[in-house]
């Protein structure tokens, strides 16, 4: 082996004691992009660090977001798009169990900042509920929300994969959030090089991963994810999706709704027994409003029914499966909107 090659491989000399605190660093600076080094190191201290300010001097600016500055006109835009998609494979459990399992994928397109969540089903309210919590996740809601499917956003397409009718229901939740939404439902080089999210997990972590249950699948898609988040990416300088989320987070727009508080709206007819059905579950309504039209508002743990003047509040029955674990996703930044599992490809603190 030549030594020479092997020592630069390796390294050589005392490894620098700044590089155990680069999380931390890099967890303070997404809070408060803006915190002068002077305070990290004085936290950095009180968190143990014995190493000295040069070095730690040398790692913040190394993580520190940039300030915003002029674009090219071939770069891509802080906060302009984010890209989302439903992602499918059958797993086999070592005890022999297959099963298929569904994720949601977000990624923002400056960043590359991604998040995933491992949900029951394709629904339209799995979308959009999923849709919101990775949002909070990024920290605020992009421009335009682009997705690669036409299903579930869309009950209509022509041949060019053009939606010709929306779901209502999303389209409630979009005007919720002033989000714009595009389906780029095109194929092959298209679509355009990592479009496809669905297919990156799946080459990416589920192609040589073995799984003990769901749990152990959800754990190890954690760890997975967020290592991809922390990787440098040469196009950007050597600099991690983590660390561009910081920057990208000074032109996203905040979260006009929490997660637990969206409501997709369906329109209702009150029926001659005083009743509204929705989803196979009736619903008591006042006899003064049978024969009305409506709306019913669909909570994850309630369901408010609007007619005219009248208006009732019920529990929601059957609870879904996504209302069984409310929480934070594993890795994520704190208490938010959940599906059953859900993994982030997120840094801690994002």
């Amino acid at each position: 082996m030549d030594e020479e090659t092997a020592a630069t491989k390796r390294s050589v000399g005392r490894p620098s004691k700044a590089q155990p605190f680069r999380r931390f660093v890099i967890d303070l600076l997404l809070e408060q992009p803006n915190l002068r080094s002077l305070e990290i190191v004085r936290r950095a201290r009180e968190a143990g660090y014995q190493g000295g300010k040069s070095a730690l001097y040398s790692l913040i600016a190394s993580v520190r977001p940039r300030r915003s500055r002029p674009l090219s006109e071939h770069e891509k835009v802080p906060g302009e798009i984010a890209r989302h998609g439903f992602g499918q494979v059958d797993v086999t459990f070592r005890d022999g169990r297959t099963r298929p399992v569904t994720i949601f994928l977000s990624r923002l397109e400056y960043s590359r900042f991604s998040v995933a969540s491992v949900v029951p089903d394709q629904s339209i309210e799995t979308c959009a509920r999923t849709l919101v919590a990775h949002y909070g996740l990024m920290g605020g809601v992009p421009l335009l929300a682009a997705f690669d499917r036409v299903r579930p956003l869309g009950l209509g397409s022509d041949k060019d994969g053009k939606v010709t009718e929306w779901d209502p229901a999303f389209a409630y939740v979009s005007l919720q959030l002033g989000l714009g939404v595009e389906v780029r439902a095109r194929r092959g080089a298209d679509r355009g090089p990592g479009t496809n999210l669905g297919n990156w997990l799946k080459l990416g972590f589920f192609k040589d991963a073995a799984f003990a249950d769901e749990a152990d699948l959800a754990h190890q898609l954690a760890g997975w994810v967020r290592d991809q988040n922390d990787l440098p990416q040469t196009e950007a300088g050597g600099r991690s999706a983590s660390v561009l989320l910081a920057e990208e987070r000074q032109r996203l727009r905040p979260l006009k709704v929490e997660p637990n508080e969206l409501a997709l709206r369906f329109p209702v007819l009150v029926g001659p027994r005083g009743a509204v059905v929705h989803d196979g579950q009736a619903y008591a309504m006042p006899p003064e409003s049978v024969g009305l039209a409506g709306a019913l508002y669909l909570y994850p743990d309630r369901v408010t029914i609007v007619v005219g003047r009248y208006q009732s509040t019920h529990a929601r029955h059957p609870q879904p499966r996504f209302a069984e674990l409310l929480g934070a996703p594993a890795g994520g930044p704190g208490p938010t909107w959940g599906p059953r599992i859900s993994v982030p490809l997120a840094a801690r603190g994002a």
